[in-house]
């Protein structure tokens, strides 16, 4: 064996040092078949399937080449190395990872692997635990250890070529190349072959290939500059716009101590949060929300259009707060993670804030996932809890936060001061990775399948029982702030559809990026039953509170035409996994909400607001960042003893939290919580009794290691 494999190696090595003395159109030609070969993996990996991607080569032929082009262009880069089959079999092999890291997410949820999953990063370690099991998590870290050891391997034995590298054929074959695929680009764009705007991500995958759709992830981030743009556009847009900003209800909210009293507006942003009832061939032995659909019998209600399928929690929400379209930031983006961690955005949260509200944020998760804990401070929250705060909270037996700990969360923030509050939620209970080896979850609603498949059942029945729990907490919220006797709006909405597995219309009522809204309040705000977009939600319940918007929601007022939009709406095909022909027809349908005068507005706008000179604000910034707290409640520390019997160090005080981490002279120590007065470091972790003078502090640690906030220091001073 070892002989074969000494053998080999010299061959493969003797063909590597010959293929340096081929001529260059022999090398042109070895870099098209490699790509030939790339694209067609990428496909398979991408469309997890080895026939359907030869189905979209012979109805997209030219979308095919395409696709090859660019790989081809990123391949001809290795004739500029003097290591020129390491450099191109390094290539191939980042495609490939590429490819791979998307056929393994597409495993676990809807939206494929884009650029923007780069800056999740993070994030995505955090999950691990919950989305990979014990083998599993081996096998990643195994294969990443594996990758590695090849790359550096290959590099060290990889001939070098002799003589010179003729860098000049080199850059004109990439300067060449690149040519080709930018003009092919410009006349695939402009004749509608392709689109850069990413209505779908899923579906643009598929309909125009994998290689050109991660491409213009990686290039497209922010919002593209309006051709047109000019102060005098801006200026013309907003002139018609801010006409209608006087266009809201006449509502006469009483006085108290000469200071008019307006209602709580709390807002529930439930994870993955639907009505099974319109998922054909599932079955629920009993109602799964009846809270819920009480709720929608008795209040506004109907179908919210969201921005996500399975995935992308915080753009539905961003466009909730907001009133913006995530869609005209780049393909994939999170505008949390890039233009909202040092830019303020005018939302509801800025202009209830000018109002004089409180403004509070919650999640029953991690403050750092899609960087909240810096995007809500431009967002105009003065407090934002996140689950290193909360001090009880139960967990699902996949490992997320349960949501029977926000009703106490949301009261804790209304009573917090003395003014009316806004409380912006969001919710993790219904949260994927939805098990299939067993149903992980108490069984409130038996669930039954159709297709009788045993996986499928068990992360049907574990979700539906989730949002079962869910709907219990909405209804003890309801009656807790009915007996407060204080006005009240309570918004509760679904980010988006499950990460589960639906079959082509399967979804009896709505569509797979519609999720179900319901605005409960204890007295008349006017409003009716009406489907509308996520990014609507804003101007619709503002301007029914009487309040005067913000300048989106006066762009809503004024240019939103809801016959047009909605005719689109009934046009577009919700079949996204048909063959490559009906995904090409259901994107080109979907992008054409693009040409709207809205949507061109809307554009405008939003680059103005957050990329541009501000021209709409007279060129001066009017919503400042918040100095925003983490928590309702400093951390404090009463109290330090040492207890020479047992060897242990007990820290007293406030508000502490199973997050909070004890740190000795900035040296962070082994924890162990004990109730939200005491915390102590137990024997086994002290290495030597304190020393009078040592400087303690009790700071809130999340489970990545970062620290969040600290308490004031308190000085060792002896027994």
């Amino acid at each position: 064996m070892k002989d074969l494999f000494i053998k080999i190696k010299s061959k493969l090595g003797i063909a590597i040092r010959k293929s340096y003395e081929l001529p260059l159109w022999k090398w042109l030609i070895v870099c098209f078949v490699l790509s030939v070969i790339e694209v067609v993996l990428l496909e398979i990996l991408g469309r997890r399937s080895i026939l359907t991607p030869f189905v979209f080569i012979f109805h997209n032929p030219i979308i095919f080449v395409y696709n090859i082009l660019i790989v081809y262009f990123t391949l001809s880069i290795s004739l500029l190395f003097k290591r020129r089959g390491f450099a191109m079999g390094l290539i191939m092999i980042l495609w490939l990872a590429v490819g791979t890291i998307n056929f393994v997410l597409l495993g676990y949820r809807i939206t494929p692997f884009s650029a923007i999953d780069f800056l999740m990063f993070s994030d995505v370690l955090s999950m691990f635990n919950i989305y990979f099991n014990m083998i599993q998590r081996i096998a990643i870290v195994a294969g990443v250890i594996i990758f590695i050891i090849i790359i550096v391997i290959a590099f060290l034995k990889t001939p070098i070529i002799k003589g010179k590298v003729n860098y000049i054929q080199g850059s004109i074959v990439v300067l060449v190349s690149f040519t080709i695929v930018y003009i092919m680009t410009f006349v695939a764009l402009e004749t509608s072959l392709i689109s850069d705007k990413f209505t779908n991500l899923g579906t643009a995958y598929k309909s125009y290939g994998f290689a050109y759709c991660f491409s213009n992830s990686v290039i497209d981030q922010g919002i593209s500059k309006p051709d047109d743009y000019s102060e005098a556009l801006i200026n013309e847009i907003a002139y018609h716009a801010l006409g209608t900003a006087d266009d809201v209800n006449d509502i006469k909210w009483h006085y108290k101590n000469n200071q008019k009293q307006y209602p709580d507006i709390i807002i529930i942003q439930l994870e993955s949060f639907i009505d099974i009832g319109r998922v054909n061939g599932v079955h629920t032995n009993i109602e799964s929300i009846p809270n819920f659909k009480k709720f929608e019998e008795e209040y506004p209600s109907g179908f919210l259009t969201v921005p996500a399928i399975g995935a992308g929690t915080a753009n539905t929400e961003f466009e909730i707060l907001t009133g913006m379209k995530s869609k005209i930031f780049g393909a994939g983006e999170y505008p949390y993670k890039t233009v909202l961690t040092h830019t303020p955005c005018e939302s509801m949260a800025q202009i209830l804030l000018k109002e004089g509200y409180g403004t509070h944020a919650i999640h029953n998760n991690k403050a750092k996932f899609y960087s909240r804990d810096e995007s809500y401070a431009n967002l105009g929250f003065q407090t934002f809890t996140s689950l290193e705060y909360m001090k009880h909270y139960n967990k699902t037996l996949t490992g997320w936060a349960k949501d029977d700990c926000l009703p106490g969360e949301i009261l804790a923030a209304m009573d917090y001061d003395e003014q009316s509050d806004f409380v912006f939620t969001i919710s993790v209970q219904g949260h994927g990775r939805y098990p299939k080896s067993e149903l992980k979850s108490i069984e409130h609603v038996k669930v039954t399948l159709d297709s009788e498949d045993p996986e499928l059942t068990n992360q049907f029945g574990y979700f539906v029982n989730q949002c079962y729990e869910m709907d219990q907490m909405i209804g003890e919220l309801k009656n807790t702030l009915d007996k407060r006797g204080k006005d009240y709006v309570l918004v509760l909405y679904g980010d988006h559809i499950p990460s589960l597995t639906f079959e082509d219309g399967q979804f009896n009522t709505g569509k797979e990026n519609q999720t179900e809204y319901v605005i409960i309040s204890n007295f008349d705000t006017g409003l009716e039953d009406k489907d509308i977009y996520s990014y609507e939600l804003s101007d619709y319940l503002l301007r029914a509170l009487g309040f005067k918007p913000g300048i989106i929601q006066d762009i809503h007022k004024a240019y939103f035409d809801e016959d047009l939009i909605n005719s689109q709406i009934n046009e577009t095909s919700s079949d996204e996994t048909a063959d490559s022909t009906d995904e090409a027809a259901t994107s080109e349908e979907n992008e054409s909400e693009e040409k709207t005068p809205f949507d061109k507005n809307v554009h405008e706008i939003q680059y103005d607001m957050l990329y541009g000179g501000k021209y709409i604000y007279n060129s001066i910034e009017p919503y400042g960042r918040v100095d925003m707290r983490l928590g309702l409640y400093d951390t404090a520390i009463s109290a330090i003893n040492y207890n020479s019997s047992t060897g242990s160090i007990v820290v007293r005080g406030e508000n502490f939290t199973t997050f909070s981490k004890i740190l000795i002279n900035e040296e962070r120590m082994p924890t162990t919580y004990i109730d939200e007065n005491t915390i102590m470091i137990i024997p086994e972790e002290v290495s030597a009794p304190p020393e009078i003078g040592d400087t303690f502090v009790v700071a809130q640690i999340d489970k990545d290691k970062h620290e969040l906030s600290r308490s004031a220091s308190m000085n060792y001073s002896g027994e």
